[in-house]
């Protein structure tokens, strides 16, 4: 398991006058989730109208890395940190030292875990600051729970599409309940394996949030969550919104029904963490990312978003790269994980490149691809991303260029599906809302990062977590000033 020091920042978390701190803290990550979806349903009952009413909502919130994407997203939520120092580039990176593609989850003891997370969390925090404190975390995909839930929490689940039911790794403590739960939801046939899989069809459905809606209910009935000794810390990613976008767009009737089933189970969220904390709960509100338009949705096409096929694509760069340099029988892009590209700099070197030369060279090369806003050396100062570029790069996982697609470029293969991971506003900018105990409702235009969320959240639980660099406590948000 890995070890993290965290004695400093526990001499660092100050407590709140007495009475200030709640019982019960929730915090929601809707997946792949744009701003103005707060407004795609309006149910009675539902979670998005009483966070519009009741919360603190930030209309200019956005992530300030590269890639936008599952894992740096939760990660910038989780920790109030960008990726330099969490180090969670990608979802995937290319180890240079194995040779080969690295899972961002993946853990060299335990299979899955948060082995490649480094720094603070809010959860960890939270915990070293009480020790009667508990954590809970879960999420339709093992990076969301493992990352919001951080190196110590009480209980991480996420959902294994080949059995068809929840799991975890051995890094933490399997529920006693567990099992029998996976029995009844396999009962309700609400996500059923047929083949070697939960089909695609079901997956990219309502029916995916709906089953880890009926996880949080089971989990806070038997865990009895906001009823502990000390301050509960409830992390839920709901995921079915990505998968719907990915497989059928933005502007579509199946993400019409997804967003109103999402606004169904958040509003039974909201209602039962009031009960189970009776009363006394402060919940926060975000996305891992947002999404471009597809060019097949409306709203796409009002953009004018154009769709590059990913394998012509990736062709196209290492030809650019072959033309000028042939390196018969070899490869010069090793891995592709656009933005990040990594290169095949012992190549470069047999042939007597000196690698700042080369990197500056090839990059100049591959922003004349069709497709590109610009392809930089992540040291390059003076480029309309260096904002981005600092807070992403970690010398040892980054790679050694960064690929920016262009503006409503989209670079996918199924349509109507969509995607995301650029630094441009559809993919950026997502929600941030606080709602609860010590929030005053507000509609607030001023900018704000994904990265407030952790130490105005560890405010609201009665703890000073340290706000990161691009990162802050939102006082404009708090119904009291402390």
């Amino acid at each position: 398991m890995l070890k993290l020091n965290i004695a400093p920042l526990a001499v660092l978390l100050l407590a709140l006058p007495a009475g200030a701190a709640v019982r019960l803290g929730v915090v929601v990550v809707v997946d792949q989730m744009r701003p103005e979806y707060l407004d795609r349903s309006d149910l009675p009952d539902g979670g998005f109208r009483r966070l519009r009413r009741e919360g603190a909502v930030f209309t200019q919130a956005r992530h300030l890395h590269i890639p936008t994407e599952t894992g740096p997203g939760h990660a910038a939520i989780s920790t109030g940190r960008s990726p330099a120092v969490h180090g969670i580039v990608g979802n995937d990176w290319f180890d240079r030292v194995a040779g080969s593609e690295t899972y961002c989850m993946a853990d060299s003891v335990y299979g899955i875990g948060p082995e490649h997370l480094r720094g603070p969390t809010l959860a960890d925090a939270l915990k070293a600051f009480d020790p009667k404190a508990r954590v809970f975390a879960v999420s339709g995909k093992d990076r969301g729970a493992v990352i919001l839930g951080g190196r110590k929490a009480d209980v991480v689940l996420w959902f294994d599409r080949f059995k068809g039911e929840f799991t975890t790794s051995s890094y933490y403590k399997r529920p006693s309940w567990l099992a029998a739960f996976n029995a009844s939801l396999k009962a309700r046939q609400l996500l059923p394996v047929k083949g070697a899989r939960v089909p695609k069809e079901l997956i990219a459905s309502p029916a995916y949030d709906e089953a880890l809606d009926l996880l949080v209910a089971e989990l806070v009935a038997r865990e009895r969550v906001g009823r502990g000794e000390g301050t509960d810390l409830l992390m839920v990613s709901y995921s079915g919104t990505d998968l719907v976008g990915h497989a059928h767009g933005i502007d579509n009737p199946r993400m019409d029904a997804q967003l109103k089933s999402l606004d169904a189970t958040l509003g039974r969220l909201l209602a039962r963490a009031e009960k189970a904390s009776a009363g006394s709960l402060a919940l926060a509100l975000s996305s891992d990312h947002g999404v471009i338009p597809s060019p097949e949705d409306a709203s796409g096409k009002a953009l004018g978003v154009r769709r590059i096929q990913w394998e012509a694509f990736g062709a196209s760069l290492e030809k650019t790269l072959q033309d000028k340099w042939p390196l018969p029988g070899a490869s010069w892009i090793l891995s592709n994980q656009i933005p990040n590209l990594y290169l095949n700099l012992a190549a470069a070197e047999k042939l007597g490149h000196e690698r700042p030369a080369f990197l500056r060279e090839a990059a100049r090369l591959l922003s004349r691809v069709d497709g590109f806003a610009g392809v930089y050396v992540p040291e390059a100062r003076g480029t309309p991303f260096d904002a981005q570029f600092r807070a992403s790069y970690d010398p040892g996982r980054s790679g050694d260029l960064y690929a920016i697609m262009g503006e409503n470029v989209l670079l996918g293969d199924v349509p109507p599906g969509t995607t995301h991971g650029t630094p441009w506003g559809y993919d950026a900018r997502v929600p941030l809302v606080f709602w609860g105990r010590g929030v005053r409702a507000a509609r607030l235009d001023a900018p704000a990062s994904t990265m407030d969320l952790a130490p105005t959240m560890g405010r609201l639980l009665g703890l000073d977590y340290p706000a990161g660099e691009g990162s802050t406590v939102r006082g404009d948000a708090l119904a009291i000033s402390r």
